[in-house]
């Protein structure tokens, strides 16, 4: 008997299915991790191109255009308006001008930087920038000079100088340490000096006594001015010098000179002092510290 052969159906299809549905997936994944790693990345890129900008409280102030120099009105100052932050505006820098149509600076002012009430006179009791310099007690009195009183030009405004009075047969210091607040009517330090110009007048800054003393020393002769270093507070070992001295050697034994010895000899010119220097007697206008005279010393035991 035949064998019954029964008809085979291809299952082929079937068998594929789970293939497919892998591959599926994994592209499902693949572009599912691809979407969750982008957005953090776009997030973090978008922020760093987002700039963070701090902001400050700023306010306008009035400060000088150029360089002014003291006693310069306020309404002769040319003006700009800039904005600081105000944590970084000095404390009591100006913001306002009101009040100070008619002060003047009572010092140089820098260009572009803030201003102060300080910087100017505004009481409006005077307008003369001098005034403002001048210390209770004080004075301020003017002289003529040339180019040898005024040392070739070089004292000006705000140097310290010893005032001379130069006769015929005697030169006399008249005047110590007195400080020029203005030469030909600058107040300004720092103005520029071209070549060959020498002040006409300067106005000092001196003591009631010593105003008093210039004044009656210029009619006697010539006044002349020592210009003094800045820290310079020596005071003149001799306020006055003879005519009779010159060519003699006389002089003072310097600070630094070995005095071992000083006598007295009266002569048919009177008095002559002498002082063993360094080995050497020279003539000596004042007596070495240290030393005394026994004639001195006598008179002083009968008062």
């Amino acid at each position: 008997m035949a064998a019954r052969k029964l008809p085979v159906k291809y299952r082929g299809g079937r068998k594929s299915n789970p293939i497919v549905s892998v591959a599926v997936l994994s592209v499902a994944i693949v572009v599912a991790a691809i979407i969750l790693r982008g957005k953090p990345q776009d997030s973090s890129a978008s922020a760093a191109q987002a700039p963070v900008v701090a902001q400050y409280d700023v306010v306008s102030v009035p400060v000088p255009v150029s360089y002014v120099p003291a006693g310069t009105p306020l309404k002769n100052i040319k003006i700009k308006w800039v904005s600081f932050p105000r944590h970084q505006l000095p404390p009591n820098a100006l913001t306002s001008l009101d009040g100070l149509r008619d002060a003047v600076t009572v010092a140089a002012l820098p260009a572009s930087l803030p201003m102060f009430p300080d910087n100017f006179n505004r009481n409006g009791e005077y307008t003369n920038p001098v005034i403002g310099q001048i210390p209770p007690g004080m004075r301020a009195m003017t002289v003529r000079v040339d180019a040898t009183a005024a040392v070739e030009g070089w004292a000006r405004t705000g140097s310290i100088v010893d005032v001379l009075l130069v006769t015929k047969d005697k030169t006399t210091v008249v005047a110590e340490k007195v400080k020029i607040i203005s030469a030909e009517r600058s107040l300004d330090p720092n103005a520029s000096v071209a070549e060959n110009d020498i002040p006409g007048t300067v106005t000092l800054l001196v003591s009631q006594e010593q105003c008093l003393a210039i004044n009656t020393a210029i009619p006697q002769g010539k006044i002349a001015f020592a210009l003094r270093g800045a820290k310079d507070a020596d005071v003149w070992s001799m306020t006055d010098f003879t005519s009779d001295r010159l060519g003699m050697g006389s002089r003072v034994a310097s600070k630094s000179s070995n005095v071992n010895g000083y006598i007295t000899v009266k002569g048919e010119k009177g008095e002559e002092t002498y002082a063993l220097s360094d080995g050497k007697w020279i003539r000596a206008d004042v007596k070495p510290q240290g030393f005394f005279v026994a004639g001195e010393e006598r008179e002083k035991d009968s008062r």
